[in-house]
C-alpha cells in the first residue's frame, strides 16, 4: 500500500499529464503516422509506465507493509564469576562438572526456548566462563543491564547461577522485580557459618597534620564466644604505633575510636590488623590498610561577622574539627587585631552598611590571608561590587532562596559520596535576587536554582590570584544545612567536610604551584585510577592547551607513558587493571616551551571484598525466587533444573505484528519496471526506425 505526504489530487493531476504527454508524443508526431495502432499503443504505454514512476519518486512515496514475527520466550542464564565462588571448597566443580550441567540443560531447554549465556562480575559479559576472578559482585547491575537489553521483548525467565554474596551496587531484591519473569535461583557455595574475627567499617581523614593526632573509627566482630582476648595493633612504616587486647562476644559489634599521632610528614600508610585464631580460614577481613597525607601546616582563621548570626556558630564549630585550625571569632566593627597571622579571613555579610572600621577592610584585602566572602540581606553591595572582583551583582536587596546546584567538574577539591548527595538533598540558602555579572574568577562550586530550575548564576565561586585566594558565597543561611545534616545523619559529617574542604582549598594552595594534581593516594584492585591535573600561567589563569605526559613506574620497575586527555580546564587520566603494589610517577606539562614536572605517588591494595565472608548468601537467593515465583535449588537439582522451568514457564512462542514503513525509491523491484518500459519502448522505436 502506497502513503503519500502530498494531496492525492496533485498527484492524480500529475500522473495524467503525463499520460497526455505520451498520448500527445505518439499519436500527435509526423514520424509515427506510418506506425499500427498496436505499435502506437504499446509505446504510449511504456513512456506512460517510466513516466509515472518518475513522478511517484518526485512525490517520495512510502510503501507500508504488515510483517509477523514469531518469538520464542526468552530464557537469560546468568553466571556468578566474582573470586568469592573460589571460596569453597567444591570450587573446582564450579570450572568443570557445573558447566557441563548447565551446558546439558541448555540442550534441553533450545528445544522451547531462545537461550542466552552471560557471566557477571561488576558487568555483564556474553557467554559462560571458566575464570572465576572477579574482584567484586553487582547482581543489581546484571539484572538492570538483563532488563535494559530485553526490553519490549519476550523475556520468560531468568536463572541466575551464584552463591548470593554481592559487594557492589544496590540490594538485588529491589531490581529482580521490574524484571516482571519468575528468577530461577542456583545456590552456588557453602551457607554454612564459618568461626570468624573481622575488622570493618574503618573511618578516618583523608588528611592529618604533622605532630597532630587524627581519629580512626572502626569495628571488630566476632561471631562465635571465646575467652582469649584478640590482639589489635596497627603499624606505620613496620613501626607499631598503637596496639590492645581486646575481648570480644558472639554477635556483638565492638565500635573503637583511637587517636594516632602524625609524626611523619608525606603519604602514610597505617596497617590495622587483629589476631587471628588457630584454624581460622578467612583471615583476609583481618587486616586493613588506610593511607593519610600528613601537612606539616598550621592555619589561623579569622572569622569577623557584620553583626551577630547563627552562620558564625555553624562555620567555627566546622573549622574547629580541624585540629591544625586556630579560629578567632569576633565582631567587625569592634576587631582591633593584627590580621596579616592570619591564612584565612572569613568576612560574613561585609562590607556593609555601617562606615565604622572602614579602615579595617582595606588592611584585609591588602594582606597575604586568603579571603572568603559571605554575602548576605546585610551586605553592601556598592562597595561589595569594587572591593572584589569575582562577581557583579546589581540588586534593590532583595532576597530569595536558592538551593545549590553543584559542579561536578569542579577540580580544586572532590567530595565524597555522601556530602554530594547532602547537599543534593539540602534546604535552600537566602541569596539577593538580582542580575550576577561574571567577572574574573576560576572555579565555580555551586551555580543557583531557583524554584526547581537550574540557572546559569553563580552561587559559590573562587578566584587564584598570584597575591591570595578568594572566594564568594552569594549567601547566608549555612546554620540551615547545619541543622539538617544532623536531623537526617544525627551527625554534623557532611556540613564539616565542606566547610573543611573549602578551608583546606582556601589554605593550602599558598605553594602557587603552576601545575596541581588531584588523584588518590590509595585504590583498591579493580577501581579505575583516576588522575586529574590542572595547569596554571604565570597570571594564574588556567590553561587549557598544554601537553602533559606522565611516566609511570610500576612495583616491579617497568615505565609506562601516558598522555593525558583534556577535559574542559583539566587533564584528565584513567587507568584501569593496575596491579597491586606502590606506584611512582612523574607528570610533566609543557606549555609555550616552559616545563613544569610534579611527583607522586600512590598505592593499589589487593580487593579482597570478595573474601570478606566464606559463607554464601542463600537467603539472598531464596528471597529473589520467592518475590518472582521462581524455584531456589541447590546442587543436588542442578542436573535437572531444565525440567523444573519447563513446567512453571509458559513455552508459548509470541507472535508480533508490526507495519513497516519504507520509501519506495529503496525497493530494487521498482527500478526494475522503469528500466524495462523504457527498454521496451526503445526497442520498438528502433524497430520502427524512429529511435
Amino acid at each position: 500500500m502506497l502513503q503519500f505526504e502530498d494531496s492525492y489530487f496533485l498527484i492524480a493531476a500529475a500522473i495524467i499529464l503525463a499520460l497526455l504527454f505520451a498520448l500527445f508524443t505518439y499519436f500527435k508526431d509526423s514520424r509515427f503516422k506510418e506506425a499500427s495502432l498496436l505499435s502506437k499503443v504499446l509505446l504510449v504505454c511504456f513512456r506512460f509506465i517510466s513516466l509515472a514512476i518518475i513522478v511517484l519518486f518526485v512525490f517520495n512515496p512510502k510503501w507500508i507493509y504488515s510483517s509477523k514475527k514469531v518469538e520464542k520466550p526468552i530464557l537469560v542464564l546468568l553466571q556468578d564469576a566474582s573470586s568469592s565462588i573460589l571460596n569453597y571448597e567444591d570450587s573446582v566443580y564450579y570450572k568443570t562438572e557445573f558447566l557441563a550441567i548447565l551446558a546439558d540443560n541448555n540442550k534441553n531447554l533450545i528445544e522451547d526456548f531462545e537461550v542466552f549465556n552471560y557471566h557477571f562480575k561488576d558487568s555483564l559479559f556474553e557467554g559462560f566462563t571458566t575464570e572465576y576472578n572477579g574482584k567484586s559482585t553487582d547482581i543489581s547491575n546484571a539484572l538492570l543491564q538483563i532488563e535494559n537489553r530485553f526490553h519490549n521483548r519476550n523475556l520468560a525467565a531468568v536463572i541466575l547461577a551464584s552463591d548470593g554474596v554481592h559487594t557492589k551496587g544496590l540490594e538485588p531484591s529491589y531490581q529482580v522485580n521490574k524484571l516482571n519473569v519468575p528468577v530461577f535461583t542456583l545456590a552456588l557455595g557453602d551457607s554454612s557459618l564459618k568461626k570468624d574475627i573481622a575488622l570493618s567499617d574503618v573511618n578516618h581523614n583523608q588528611l592529618a597534620y604533622l605532630n597532630n593526632e587524627f581519629p580512626i573509627e572502626f569495628e571488630v566482630y566476632s561471631n562465635f564466644n571465646t575467652d582469649e582476648k584478640q590482639h589489635f595493633k596497627i603499624t606505620n612504616n613496620g613501626t607499631i604505633v598503637y596496639e590492645e587486647w581486646l575481648s570480644l562476644e558472639e554477635n556483638q559489634a565492638l565500635n573503637k575510636q583511637i587517636f594516632i599521632e602524625a609524626k611523619n610528614e608525606g603519604i602514610q600508610y597505617y596497617d590495622l590488623s587483629i589476631s587471628s585464631f588457630a584454624g581460622e580460614k578467612n583471615t583476609h577481613n583481618n587486616t586493613y590498610r588506610l593511607a593519610i597525607e600528613v601537612l606539616n601546616n598550621s592555619q589561623n582563621i579569622l572569622l569577623l561577622a557584620a553583626a551577630p548570626h547563627p552562620d558564625i556558630a555553624a562555620l567555627k564549630s566546622a573549622l574547629e574539627i580541624g585540629e591544625n585550625y586556630q579560629v578567632h571569632t569576633a565582631l567587625y566593627n569592634e576587631f582591633k587585631g593584627e590580621v596579616e597571622s592570619y591564612n584565612l579571613i572569613i568576612l560574613h555579610q561585609i562590607p556593609n552598611y555601617s562606615n565604622r572600621n572602614t579602615k579595617l577592610l582595606t588592611k584585609l584585602l591588602s594582606s597575604n590571608g586568603s579571603v572568603l566572602f559571605i554575602a548576605g540581606k546585610s551586605t553592601k553591595w556598592q562597595t561589595f561590587n569594587e572591593v572584589q572582583d569575582l562577581l557583579f551583582l546589581k540588586t534593590k536587596n532583595s532576597s530569595q532562596n536558592v538551593f545549590p546546584l553543584l559542579n561536578r567538574n569542579f577540580a580544586p577539591f572532590d567530595l565524597s559520596e555522601n556530602a554530594i548527595a547532602f547537599i543534593n538533598a539540602a534546604p535552600p540558602l537566602l541569596a539577593p535576587f538580582g542580575e550576577i555579572t561574571e567577572k574574573n574568577f576560576t572555579h565555580s562550586l555551586f551555580k543557583q536554582k531557583i524554584e526547581g530550575i537550574a540557572t546559569d548564576n553563580d552561587l559559590f565561586v573562587f578566584a587564584e590570584k598570584e597575591e591570595n585566594m578568594i572566594g564568594v558565597l552569594l549567601a547566608e543561611g549555612l546554620w540551615k544545612w547545619r541543622l539538617f545534616d544532623y536531623q537526617k545523619n544525627k551527625s554534623h559529617a557532611n556540613f564539616n567536610e565542606i566547610i573543611q574542604s573549602v578551608s583546606q582549598y582556601l589554605t593550602l594552595n599558598k605553594d602557587k604551584r603552576k601545575l596541581r594534581l588531584h588523584y588518590p593516594k590509595i585504590s583498591t584492585q579493580g577501581d579505575v585510577f583516576k588522575l586529574k591535573a590542572q595547569v596554571y600561567n604565570d597570571n594564574y589563569k588556567l590553561v587549557e592547551n598544554a601537553e602533559l605526559l606522565l611516566n609511570l613506574i610500576s612495583p616491579n620497575g617497568d615505565e609506562f607513558r601516558y598522555t593525558m586527555n583534556t577535559k574542559g580546564s583539566n587533564y584528565v587520566l584513567n587507568l584501569s587493571n593496575l596491579s597491586e603494589g606502590n606506584y611512582q610517577f612523574t607528570l610533566e606539562s609543557t606549555y609555550k616551551q616552559e616545563s613544569i614536572v610534579q611527583k607522586g605517588s600512590f598505592a593499589m591494595l589487593t580487593s579482597t571484598l570478595e573474601q570478606q565472608k566464606l559463607e554464601s548468601n542463600w537467603g539472598l537467593l531464596q528471597k529473589m525466587s520467592s518475590l518472582t515465583n521462581g524455584s531456589f535449588l541447590v546442587k543436588e537439582e542442578f542436573a535437572h533444573y531444565s525440567e523444573l522451568v519447563k513446567e512453571k514457564v509458559d513455552t508459548k512462542p509470541q507472535i508480533y505484528f508490526s507495519k513497516v514503513l519504507s520509501d519506495l525509491i529503496k525497493h530494487k523491484a521498482i527500478f526494475f519496471v522503469l528500466l524495462l518500459s523504457l527498454f521496451f519502448e526503445w526497442a520498438l522505436r528502433k524497430r520502427l526506425g524512429t529511435h
